[in-house]
């Protein structure tokens, strides 16, 4: 029988010793949350999601409370919330927390478990309303000017005339970002806005081990060779008029992305211009998604250094275009999604 016993610990140490060190890591970490939803607080949540990208302006939130909440002393919850209610998250482990997520509550379900959808900072910017006329603009001061109560971090950018028609804050930046090739976060009190393809915050650069502290990934390794895609690049002048150059392959199946400029670009000014973004994605490299868990705190913009020890040569660093924040039963991990090559 003690033959048994010390024939049973010796496999453990062998499998334990052999375990790779993404298990050894995790196996101490002891996930806590705290989220803050008007006056109530609350220690513990069943399940908070959350998908942040540099494409849209604003991120969203679902927010699952446990049946344990269904009162605060003895008044119930519901009564306690209503939409508008400022809402901080804060997620980690070990006791250590970190803010993921700072915004309002813009819808509540009265179900069991109870269920909290919420807006981030962009909330406020969601209920306004504006009716103004640029003859010349650019894009500093439009913001400036819609985003009153945010620190404004952005290029400067000619948009010629603008008309503002009975239109909110939000969907004024959404178009302005849609139409002209633009990416957006808020950090804190900051609304940072860039050019897709110049946007990486490098001051932000995060490091994810392939045989370490990676959960599971869908990524392909690709050649530059084997790129099939093209550039319209699109510059909007300010009497109206565009200028259009195309850079690229030329084969009827490739992918085809546009850019759009505000700006009285000239042919050549506005093919260099697509020629640096096409460089962007034309390389030897990773794309698709790489999983990890709550730590390193990675958020849309930053970016992602991958170490492979066991293939070096496709090591690198990249933008993060999107985070998907999971924190639930089975733990807590962030989806990162990875846009160019820094």
């Amino acid at each position: 029988m003690k033959n048994s016993i010390k024939i049973l610990l010796l496999l453990l140490a062998v499998t334990l010793t052999t375990t790779n060190n993404f298990s050894m890591n995790t196996l101490y970490l002891n996930m806590n949350s705290r989220c803050t939803l008007g006056n109530v607080l609350l220690n513990n949540i069943t399940s908070f999601e959350i998908t942040e990208t540099v494409q849209e302006v604003s991120s969203t939130a679902k927010l699952t409370i446990p049946k344990a909440y269904g009162k605060i002393g003895q008044q119930p919850i519901l009564e306690l919330l209503k939409v508008g209610n400022p809402v901080l998250i804060e997620l980690g482990y070990n006791g250590v927390y970190a803010v993921e997520f700072e915004g309002f509550i813009s819808e509540i379900e009265a179900e069991a478990p109870l269920v909290i959808h919420c807006d981030d900072r962009m909330f406020p910017y969601k209920q306004n309303n504006w009716v103004k006329s640029y003859a010349n603009a650019t894009l500093r001061q439009v913001l400036t000017d819609l985003f009153k109560d945010l620190k404004i971090d952005c290029p400067d950018v000619n948009l010629g005339k603008l008309q503002i028609d009975n239109a909110s804050s939000f969907n004024v930046i959404q178009e302005l970002q849609n139409n002209h090739g633009l990416f957006s976060r808020i950090m804190g009190n900051v609304l940072k806005v860039g050019l897709a393809y110049d946007f990486a915050d490098k001051s932000r650069t995060h490091t994810y081990n392939m045989q370490k502290n990676v959960k599971g990934n869908d990524l392909a390794y690709k050649r530059k060779e084997d790129l099939q895609m093209r550039f319209k690049a699109v510059a909007h002048h300010s009497n109206g008029k565009k200028t259009t150059v195309t850079v690229g392959s030329n084969h009827p199946n490739a992918s085809e992305r546009s850019l759009n400029f505000a700006g009285d670009f000239t042919e050549k000014e506005l093919e260099q211009k697509a020629k640096a973004c096409m460089a962007k994605v034309s390389y030897d490299g990773y794309t698709g998604s790489i999983t990890g868990i709550g730590t390193p705190q990675t958020q849309a913009g930053d970016c992602l250094q991958i170490i492979d020890v066991t293939m070096p040569e496709r090591e690198g660093t990249y933008m993060i275009e999107t985070v998907e924040k999971t924190y639930n039963d089975s733990g807590f991990s962030r989806k990162n999604t990875l846009s160019y090559k820094i």
